[in-house]
């Protein structure tokens, strides 16, 4: 990329009233790698497998196709927003530029907390896993806690170094996980292929029907709900980006497809096996103890190393999102202390943004202990984010994409994206650690009046 084409870049900001004050690096893999990273399906799928698998058996592969098509179309919209609009903060600046600064500011806040609420909870989730397999194989205890703290700070400090560190890095961590992703496909063929073939056809005539009822097959559509977002990720970065009309829109979309078509691969080859075998010791998690029992303990350990890659991945592509769309309303005052929330540091970084993530994050995994009270909220607040998105996009009259969305896909794409929240609402979904079916819708409500009091306070 030449000189000339990184100002022609700065000259398309400027038309949206900004200088350059982020450093423009990022390439066509790794503006990929952010998003790919922050979907990441081996997080998504060995969490939230078992769930979906317990409630609908082998109709499993169908809910996660079902919300794909529908992440599908979403996808469709935003590439289309993000070659209009290349900025970062991408929802707030869409839904804000379109529609008006209300609707700005509440999905902005929305999709806000997506990333403040998640982060923590990623991170949690990567101390836990490192904690265990410290103490399984060394029996020395360390609490998670401090882990958790730890793995916050070290992310925060790769992205005070600048948006290049967290380019290679998150690069590296997507080239593993597709290793990792492909390695668990080669394995699942390769001992599914044990198998005789009586044992799969008999399989395959299991497959009933009637077997479905509506509450379960809503609540297995959540697998695929949980993981199959983020792709926007690159939108988030496109001031970041070099030729961003082009590299984002394909970002978004290549992430998607390739998440989306590998994660089918893992479920359904899961799946398969699943169910040709009687797993009466299972109490835990259909895959891991499919893992650790049935392959052996040589791969477990193989997959979960890859794992662990992948979750930190996620975690360092989170904080890049959240940081980028803080910095975004910010500098637009929309936030409360919002000229020290926009400040950019000598390496070209929202540093103060970086810094109050890494707080916030570090007071929540602290104060609660059951961190599923704040990461409740994350998808749900991420959909209702989306349907501003949607919404908005009715209002873009002249684009700068080569194909215009048709009004009837934006019209599915918003009722797909209702219905997910319906989901995500329903009673009966796990929240570890609670026996109240609305602890997440609670919660939900609570972060939305703490948003109100935020924008009452903004420009203080």
């Amino acid at each position: 990329m030449s000189l000339s084409n990184i100002d022609n870049d700065s000259k398309d900001l400027a038309k949206f009233g900004y200088k350059q004050d982020l450093n423009r690096s990022m390439r066509k893999f790794s503006s990929f790698a952010v998003s790919f990273s922050l979907i990441s399906i081996l997080t998504g799928i060995f969490a939230n497998f078992h769930g979906g698998y317990s409630e609908v058996g082998s109709f499993i592969p169908l809910s996660w196709t079902i919300v794909f098509c529908g992440q599908f179309i979403v996808a469709l919209i935003m590439a289309e927003l993000a070659v209009n609009y290349p900025i970062s903060g991408y929802g707030y600046q869409w839904t804000y530029r379109l529609v008006g600064p209300k609707l700005g500011f509440i999905t902005g806040w929305l999709l806000l907390l997506q990333f403040l609420t998640g982060f923590p909870g990623i991170c949690k989730a990567l101390s836990m896993l490192i904690s265990d397999l410290i103490f399984q194989n060394f029996d020395v205890p360390i609490s998670s806690l401090l882990i958790s703290v730890i793995i916050i700070w070290v992310v925060t400090l790769i992205h005070l170094k600048g948006i290049n560190l967290v380019s290679r890095i998150n690069n590296f961590g997507v080239i593993t996980e597709i290793i990792g992703v492909f390695m668990l496909i080669t394995f699942l063929i390769y001992f599914l292929f044990q198998k005789s073939d009586l044992e799969l056809m008999n399989t395959i005539k299991t497959v009933n029907l009637s077997d479905l009822n509506l509450k379960s097959f809503a609540l297995s559509i959540l697998l695929g709900a949980w993981c199959l977002t983020g792709f926007e990720a690159a939108a988030d970065m496109s001031e970041e980006t070099k030729d961003p009309k082009s590299t984002v829109p394909k970002s978004i979309m290549y992430s998607l497809v390739s998440s989306g078509i590998l994660g089918l691969l893992i479920i359904v080859l899961a799946t398969l096996f699943l169910s040709t075998t009687n797993y009466q010791k299972i109490n835990n998690n259909y895959l891991t103890d499919m893992l650790q029992f049935e392959f052996g303990a040589p791969i477990y350990l193989t997959t979960l190393f890859f794992i662990l890659i992948a979750i930190f991945a996620c975690a360092v592509a989170c904080m890049a999102t959240a940081s980028r769309l803080i910095f975004s309303m910010s500098r637009d005052s929309i936030l409360p202390k919002s000229k020290w929330l926009s400040f950019v540091d000598k390496n070209k970084s929202p540093s103060n943004s970086l810094l109050f993530i890494g707080v916030i994050s570090t007071f929540f995994i602290i104060l609660f202990e059951k961190i599923e009270l704040i990461t409740s909220v994350s998808s749900i607040a991420g959909y209702i984010g989306y349907c501003g998105i949607i919404y908005s996009s009715f209002f873009l009259i002249d684009t700068n994409s080569t194909t215009k969305i048709p009004k009837i896909l934006k019209l599915i794409a918003l009722i797909w994206c209702v219905f997910v929240v319906l989901c995500l609402l329903l009673p009966g979904q796990a929240v570890d650690g609670f026996d109240f079916e609305y602890i997440h819708a609670i919660s939900l409500i609570v972060f939305l009046i703490i948003g109100y009091f935020v924008y009452l306070n903004k420009n203080k």
